[in-house]
């Protein structure tokens, strides 16, 4: 059997007017140049994933601009919110874009709102609503599972992005854990590819389809090295045996 092939997209920050610039891109650029590279990727994608940070502080309008950008892919969406979207804004945009359960043959995909309780500097918790939602959709059936969710629950080792992570993080691992059939959680918000292991599970997180962040650092830095500093995305093969394979793609903004 072939696997689910679930296609990510993340931290797009698309701006409220054209021409205008997200930490020194255009990230309507950027993101063409990402689409276009994925439609001539030999891959067939069953799914494409919107983990947050779609928008910068845009209205309805830029989202709908924003799936406009992403018709030529003609993928089935969904879509979770990050600390610089406006829910509201996604709500009449595209209500049907928020699907946290989906299901395909020996897969489910767990879709989490990281937006409770926010701090004013972009971190954010799961609610109660949402861990209660996460600890019945992973006892209710052993499907394999992949949980998503716009900030990081592990640490990422650049001090300014940890005071931001998932501020509940412990809670949600409480959740996770012994549950063998939960294989991956995958998130945003870093503007870096990173991953990493807790228990039995595989984390990543994806890049931007915008500007990337430098590690280790003590304050907001954009990457210039390349091709780190390229817009990128992730794609995972989930395979009915459970094995999950994740692949990280850079596109060269110049083309």
């Amino acid at each position: 059997m072939r696997p689910i092939r679930l296609l990510q997209l993340s931290d797009c920050h698309i701006t409220p007017t054209q021409g205008e610039l997200f930490r020194g891109v255009d990230p309507r650029q950027t993101l063409a140049r990402v689409v276009e590279h994925i439609r001539h990727l030999p891959v067939q994608f069953d799914h494409l994933l919107l983990s947050g940070d779609l928008v910068h502080h845009g209205d309805a309008k830029v989202y709908q601009e924003l799936l406009s950008l992403l018709a030529p892919l003609e993928l089935p969406i969904s879509w979770i919110a990050g600390n610089h979207d406006d829910l509201e804004a996604m709500q009449q945009a595209a209500p049907a874009l928020f699907q946290p359960l989906l299901d395909w043959d020996t897969w489910q995909l767990i879709s989490l709102d990281s937006n409770d309780v926010p701090d004013g500097r972009g971190s954010g918790s799961l609610s109660t609503q949402s861990l209660a939602f996460l600890k019945q959709a992973l006892s209710s059936q052993s499907k394999h599972t992949l949980i998503a969710l716009h900030h990081n629950p592990l640490a990422s080792g650049t001090a300014w992005q940890d005071e931001i992570m998932l501020g509940n993080a412990s809670d949600f691992w409480c959740e996770v854990q012994n549950q063998p059939h939960c294989k991956a959680v995958i998130c945003g918000h870093l503007h870096q590819a990173l991953n990493w292991q807790e228990q039995q599970v595989k984390v990543w997180s994806a890049p931007s389809t915008a500007a990337q962040f430098c590690p280790d650092t003590d304050s907001v830095q954009v990457e210039a090295k390349q091709p780190d500093a390229w817009p990128g995305f992730r794609w995972y093969a989930c395979w009915p045996d459970g094995r999950i394979d994740a692949h990280l793609e850079r596109v060269d903004p110049a083309g």
